[in-house]
């Protein structure tokens, strides 16, 4: 075991061994590596910040698609590279991401999240996707030659760490790609079947491919092949201990942590036992909805994807759903052994964009953005959502997430909108050890406002969040909790928009409480007085349409157009804003750009005559008639 081996897997033990004890899992000494190092020669030479931990905010990164930092590794001629196909290779690599993590840092993140290093086919059995993503491993023990060299790996760790980020490795310890045919006990070919020593069909499960239609057993889930790719198994010991000895090498070049590809369907004991002797702290997938099966996982691992967080979150913030199902959703918190570690998250690589369910409502996404920075858990950020990335468009999820929500980077604009408005939470996480850290308790909850409070009973420290996903300005009188040792008299500031001031006063049912007010669509973060800078939040110009037509009752307004986010293939619904007005806002459009657009009943029946022309930035009022 090297030195540095020895130092991160001491922090580990000694900085997380009480959040370790609550998930019941105890740190043991590795034990000695049989194979190969995964990269020989490959160390260290610059400190972690530390083990993954509650309060840190995660920056998740499809490394193809981020940033291109050399060329010369973008195509191997066996037909995977294509950056006009969303399911090719696009050229990102170690090195580009190496590059931007000035960006990175300064959105004021604390870990980065990479996509998974080892080897791959370079397509898929059938040619139709190439393997840019990471999960199609052929040999776990050397680097993804598109991604670069592991000294160039090496370099990013480091590089990341001296500016004070954490590394998060992806690991695959499920499947390979696929070499077996369905139930086939061989291989059909010499030549196109995974790398030495997992090569050796009895090392994985033949149970054919896996069914999700409701009748499949937790046993059928384990043993199948997910997607077709071929389904190892765990239970044999030269497959466990290659795997956790394979991987010990790649996270002793200095990753802090990692998450679990497919985590359900890898028995829940071995994953104790990766977690156990890899020595840093896991998340795994858990790709269900459901608080009760979603919860026993963080029994075996450090923390886990907080996939019915998701679920819930996504439709309120997005769709303007009943804002009771939050109340449901953390009612049930008690059931996990630490809702401060589970990793949150409102889109990511296998879902649709934000954005793109909530129809490009930039002013949506700060409030679920909000809200997901000052919930319990470990937030994660999908690359890009700083820089408005919309998905083209494309919410389709059948079966799972269509390859749109897999843009690539185009622009590392500092100065963005959403870019900024996320570095402002980061920067609030960091002044109010309360959101990091903090008990969440319910102080209200209807169905257009939901408020939690986060405190640290140790210190007192206390924030309150309040959000509403309503159309209409909300104010509410909300209860402090009972719990809560703000004064009467006390001043707290919306860190979101210090402009929103309110006083705790004496009354309710708790003897104190504050009487909030807040604009359609947001979410304020109250802290008190003094602890965080003015700050009011910037918007983009926005783009007002306006629709001046009597639908009748269950219709609705939706607009086309020529200029994204309208397209003329489908329509963005309006809402009502009084009697027999409908209106769409975008943020999307630069000020002064000329679009055409038109307006449809049920998206459905076009009003007549010629288009109409809008200007950017601008207020337009349209009286159709169709």
């Amino acid at each position: 075991m090297t030195t540095r081996t020895r130092w991160l897997r001491a922090a580990v033990a000694c900085a997380a061994s009480t959040a370790l004890a609550l998930s019941g899992i105890v740190l043991a000494p590795a034990a000695a590596a049989d194979q190969p190092p995964a990269v020989s020669g490959a160390t260290s030479t610059t400190p972690s910040p530390g083990p993954l931990a509650q309060g840190d905010v995660i920056y998740q990164v499809l490394v193809d698609r981020f940033s291109d930092g050399d060329s010369t590794n973008n195509d191997t001629g066996n037909g995977e590279y294509d950056p006009s196909d969303l399911g090719f290779y696009h050229g990102g690599d170690w090195k580009g991401l190496t590059n931007k993590l000035d960006y990175i840092a300064n959105l004021g993140v604390t870990a980065i999240w990479i996509s998974p290093v080892s080897e791959q086919q370079p397509l898929s059995k059938d040619g139709n996707e190439a393997s840019y993503h990471g999960y199609f491993t052929r040999n776990y023990a050397t680097p993804n030659e598109h991604f670069g060299s592991a000294a160039e790996l090496q370099q990013l760790i480091d590089t990341a760490h001296s500016k004070g980020l954490k590394m998060i490795l992806d690991v695959v310890p499920n499947h390979t790609a696929d070499y077996l045919d369905a139930y086939a006990t061989s291989y059909s070919s010499a030549s196109y079947q995974p790398a030495q020593p997992l090569n050796n069909a009895n090392y994985y499960h033949h149970d054919g491919d896996c069914r999700f239609d409701g009748t499949e057993s937790q046993e059928q889930i384990e043993n199948c092949d997910l997607g077709g790719l071929d389904d190892l198994d765990q239970s044999n010991q030269a497959v466990s201990e290659y795997l956790i000895n394979t991987y010990k090498d790649w996270i002793d070049m200095g990753f802090d942590g990692v998450r679990v590809d497919a985590a359900r369907s890898i028995p829940k004991t071995w994953l104790r036992t990766f977690e156990q002797e890899t020595g840093v702290p896991s998340f795994g997938e858990v790709f269900v909805g459901d608080v009760d099966y979603v919860a026993d996982y963080e029994n075996y691992e450090w923390g886990t994807l907080d996939f019915p967080y998701f679920f819930t979150t996504r439709e309120v913030f997005s769709a303007d759903t009943d804002m009771t199902a939050l109340s449901t959703l953390f009612a049930q918190d008690y059931k996990y052994a630490n809702p401060n570690q589970l990793e949150t998250f409102i889109d990511n690589h296998d879902r649709a964009r934000f954005l793109t369910w909530a129809n490009d409502d930039y002013q949506r996404l700060r409030s679920a953005l909000a809200f997901l920075m000052s919930t319990r858990g470990v937030p994660v950020i999908y690359y890009g959502t700083e820089q408005a990335i919309d998905g083209n468009g494309n919410g389709n999820e059948v079966p799972i997430a269509n390859k749109d929500n897999r843009q690539d980077m185009t622009s590392f604009d500092e100065s963005a909108t959403i870019y900024t408005y996320i570095q402002r939470l980061n920067a609030v996480r960091a002044a109010v050890p309360a959101l990091r850290t903090g008990i969440q308790r319910e102080m209200w909850s209807d169905q257009t406002v939901y408020s939690f409070s986060r405190r640290n009973d140790d210190s007192g420290n206390e924030s309150i969040t309040v959000s509403t996903n309503s159309w209409d300005t909300q104010t509410r009188t909300i209860p402090l909790r009972t719990e809560s040792t703000l004064s009467v008299g006390d001043v707290l500031v919306d860190a979101m928009n210090t402009s929103n001031v309110v006083t705790v006063t004496a009354g309710g049912i708790t003897g104190k409480q504050i009487t909030v007010t807040l604009p359609e669509h947001s979410t304020a973060i109250f802290v008190e007085a003094g602890t965080v800078s003015d700050y009011t939040p910037t918007h983009n110009p926005t783009t007002v349409i306006r629709v001046h037509y009597d639908v009748g009752w269950g219709n609705s307004i939706a607009i086309r157009g020529n200029a994204y986010p309208f397209t003329w293939n489908a329509g963005r619904g309006a809402h009502t804003v009084g009697d027999d007005v409908w209106e769409y806002r975008t943020e999307r459009i630069s000020e002064g750009q000329a679009f055409e657009v038109k307006a449809l009943i049920n998206d459905e029946t076009w009003q007549t005559g010629g288009n109409v022309t809008v200007t950017g930035g601008s207020t337009i009022d349209i009286y159709p008639t169709f």
